[in-house]
C-alpha cells in the first residue's frame, strides 16, 4: 500500500512537468516498462510513445493548464481529476474534463488509464 501523501506528491509533480513542458521531468516520474492506456483510441503506450505525446503536445499548445485539479490516493496508486485548458494549433480554445487512474510502483508511475472527452478534445486528436 501506498503513503497518500507521497502519492499525491507525485501527481503533483507531473502536473507541474506536464504544464512546463518537462518531459525529462515526466520521464523521471515513469519505471522503465511503464505504459499509458487511453479510452480516446483504446491504445496501450510504451514509456518513450507517451513522452513523445507529452513533448508533441506541449510543443503545439498554447496556454496549457490544468485547473480544477482533484488527487485521490489510492491502494496503489492515485485518481486524478482535472479540466485541462489550452489553446489548439488552430487557435480554437479547448477545455476537457480528464480522469486518470495511475497505478504506483515505489515512488515512480507504472501505468496510467487516462480518459477524457473526445468531443471536448476534437480539436486537439485531429
Amino acid at each position: 500500500m501506498n503513503d497518500p501523501a507521497a502519492s499525491k506528491a507525485i501527481a503533483k509533480r507531473l502536473v507541474e512537468a506536464v504544464v512546463a513542458g518537462d518531459v525529462d521531468g515526466v520521464s523521471a516520474l515513469y519505471t522503465d516498462d511503464m505504459t499509458a492506456w487511453r479510452n480516446s483510441d483504446g491504445r496501450t503506450l510504451v514509456k518513450q510513445q507517451a513522452l513523445k505525446v507529452v513533448a508533441i503536445l506541449t510543443g503545439k499548445l498554447d496556454d496549457l493548464r490544468y485547473q480544477n485539479v482533484e488527487v485521490t490516493a489510492t491502494e496503489n496508486g492515485f485518481v486524478q481529476q482535472h479540466t485541462m485548458t489550452c489553446t489548439a494549433p488552430n487557435g480554437e480554445k479547448v477545455e476537457a474534463h480528464v480522469c486518470m487512474v495511475a497505478t504506483l510502483e515505489g515512488d515512480k508511475i507504472r501505468h496510467v488509464a487516462e480518459y477524457m472527452d473526445t468531443a471536448q478534445m476534437a480539436p486537439l486528436l485531429g
